[in-house]
């Protein structure tokens, strides 16, 4: 006799989520596709669990975010499930659920850090602690002649890679560190040995608990002392008397989440586990997400699964569906019928005459009412700059996400602060904060540290933000500033290079700008100077790239392109962001969904980055698959991009 299927109160489920819903066996995967409602399925299969009397504090969800989060609250609600099971269910990001297992182990007294300015006194600390130790068997391997703020930010993501693919665990016991183990790795020796000290500081010396925790170390504390052979935490806690463990977006899943879901399996017998992903999504592969913890590393250190499709696409049309399942290798992808998706090809000779085309899509979206939000999707941030710049030029409010507005870009407030210099003109810089943005990126670009006797009692960072604090009380008091400290005390490296820029822009040649500012700042070699991260010194140097065509394009002379530049920040100032316009990387959209998705710079060789050419198609595919209604394509017909051929789109 078959048993009692819990029914949703607002729809009929499909085949494939009835199957889902139904299948008893211990531990199921599912090979989903985007759009095919992953969490509402998640949500019946929860609801069937509740139906066969589980109790609600039986059930543990685990997901990559915290939106993802309350997304499966809310399809929780959707299929019929009361408010008051809901919020019994046990529903965590990986990082909240290990934190609160520490915390009962632990008790108070771990300080939690949530932004990278808190944890960046710690990354100093460690720094110079790795820089300073008198064992150290190979000091010239830690002077890289960058400042320790330029630092903290690449620093962290090392970390996060590390912690994610448990690199360190994996190797035998007392390895030393060592350039050749760096290398072998794929990183730097710097980077391992900030890494230690960190590692040395943040554990503050307490046998019981660390000092402090960022983001993903809960999940890497706890991971790694389940992962230890004489461990400081019994595994025996994690037994929580489970009837069933889901996770979300098990695509997004890296060796540290992987090593507490096995342990959670192993504590958990009687439960049934059900993981549900897209291996066409996994775009985080750097900080150590893998399909294969969906595939054979399940396979082979948890148990066969029983694998189940969900094919049916739920969020856009048949059309989008065949084009995002060509994309991804001709797997099978379905939608409904009813549902119809627009995809418009915008046919762009040019960047400038794209990012027109670009704002004026804006423009007429925001003019109509049938579709709400429009996210401009970016492969790269500096692919921003002439976009940004023609939507305040037609006075379109907009948001970003996932990265700054171009405006307020270092790189770009670097060669803005060179030009006023060279113009013996301030003006355009009329907050004292905004001052000291422009100086501090001076600073960093020029690898220039404080030299002043007044100072002297104070380390380089503290120096620094006094002086430019007092420099900035007024807007004459950069040229002094800027003779003084960034000019004086430029590396070897960049001082003639920025002279040289300089006498491009005191030339007011606009034609020499476009052909010779590139050239004479050289900006990938400076910034590779106080930069770790290949991406940030890319990201450098394409977006000055994209601020000299912007400047140059303007046909209103050198003075006059910089001028724009001051008129669209002080339009972008009185400006009110308009949320139903948003620039954002496609990392930010992921797991969201959107009426129309506009995605330019797909002309060949555009579509490119730091990663593999899959991951590259993986990112086109989760950046196509957010559209609902609309999806806009922007290249140059001459030559298109290779995914778009093989998504069958040209």
């Amino acid at each position: 006799m078959s048993e009692p299927l819990f029914v949703p109160t607002r729809f009929r489920p499909t085949d494939e989520q009835l199957l889902i819903q139904s299948t008893r066996a211990r531990h199921v995967l599912i090979e989903a596709n985007a759009g095919a409602a992953k969490t509402t399925s998640l949500a019946l299969r929860m609801a069937q669990a509740l139906l066969r009397g589980a109790q609600p504090s039986m059930l543990l969800a685990l997901t990559y975010t915290e939106p993802a989060v309350q997304a499966l609250r809310q399809q929780l609600l959707f299929v019929g499930v009361s408010s008051e099971q809901i919020q019994a269910i046990r529903i965590h990001t990986f990082e909240s659920f290990c934190a609160s297992m520490l915390g009962a182990i632990e008790g108070e007294g771990v300080l939690q850090l949530s932004t990278q300015e808190q944890v960046k006194p710690y990354v100093l600390r460690a720094i110079e602690r790795a820089q300073s130790l008198p064992q150290e068997r190979y000091p010239d391997e830690l002077l890289s002649g960058v400042a320790p703020g330029a630092m903290v930010e690449g620093l962290l993501q090392t970390f996060a890679v590390l912690k994610g693919r448990m690199l360190m665990e994996q190797l035998p016991p007392e390895t030393p560190i060592s350039p050749a183990l760096a290398e072998e790795l794929g990183l730097d020796y710097l980077s391992l040995r900030v890494r230690s000290a960190f590692e040395f500081i943040r554990r503050g010396g307490h046998p019981d608990r660390p000092a402090f925790r960022f983001e993903g170390d809960a999940t890497y504390d706890l991971a790694r002392a389940l992962s230890a052979e004489e461990s400081e935490i019994d595994a025996a806690c994690l037994a929580q008397g489970l009837a069933l463990i889901v996770v979300d977006e098990m695509h997004d899943t890296n060796r540290a989440m992987f090593t507490v879901l096995k342990a959670l399996l192993a504590q958990n017998r009687r439960a049934a586990f059900v993981g549900v992903g897209d291996r066409d999504q996994v775009i985080h592969s750097q900080a150590g997400a893998e399909a294969a913890f969906m595939h054979e590393s399940f396979s082979q250190e948890v148990g066969q699964p029983i694998r189940l499709p969900l094919t049916a696409s739920h969020r856009f049309g048949p059309e989008l569906a065949q084009a995002a399942g060509a994309l991804a290798g001709g797997k099978p992808y379905v939608a409904a019928q009813a549902r119809a998706t627009e995809i418009r090809r915008m046919a762009c000779e040019s960047h400038r005459v794209m990012a027109r085309m670009v704002a004026e899509a804006a423009r007429e979206h925001l003019q109509q009412k049938e579709l709400h939000e429009l996210r401009i999707l970016l492969r790269h941030p500096a692919q921003s700059v002439l976009i940004e710049s023609e939507l305040l030029k037609l006075g379109v409010g907009y948001r970003v996400d996932g990265f700054q507005p171009f405006l307020r870009r270092r790189e770009l407030l670097w060669v803005r602060g060179l030009y006023a210099f060279c113009r013996d003109d301030f003006s355009a810089f009329t907050s004292a904060s905004l001052r000291a943005e422009v100086l501090a990126a001076m600073m960093q670009f020029a690898g220039a540290l404080i030299d002043s006797t007044e100072l002297r009692h104070l380390d380089a960072v503290s120096a620094q933000r006094r002086a430019i604090d007092e420099a900035c009380a007024h807007p004459d008091g950069m040229r002094s500033f800027i003779e003084g400290q960034v000019l004086r005390n430029a590396s070897s490296l960049a001082l003639p290079r920025l002279r040289a820029a300089m006498a491009v822009l005191k030339s007011q040649d606009l034609v020499w700008f476009s052909e010779g500012f590139l050239k004479a700042l050289d900006p990938a070699t400076l910034a590779g100077a106080v930069l770790v991260r290949q991406i940030d010194i890319h990201q450098v140097r394409d977006n000055i790239t994209q601020l000299v065509q912007l400047v140059a394009g303007e046909d209103e002379g050198l003075d006059g392109g910089f001028r724009l530049l001051q008129k669209l920040h002080e339009g972008q100032a009185r400006m009110q962001a308009n949320p139903r316009v948003t620039l954002s990387s496609i990392e930010a959209a992921k797991g969201l969904e959107f009426d129309h998705v506009l995605i330019p710079h797909l002309s060949r060789g555009e579509f490119v980055g730091e990663v593999s050419a899959a991951e590259n198609r993986n990112l086109l595919y989760v950046a196509m698959t957010r559209a609902r209604r609309r999806l806009s394509l922007a290249f140059d017909p001459r030559k298109p991009s290779r995914f778009l051929q093989e998504a069958g789109l040209v």
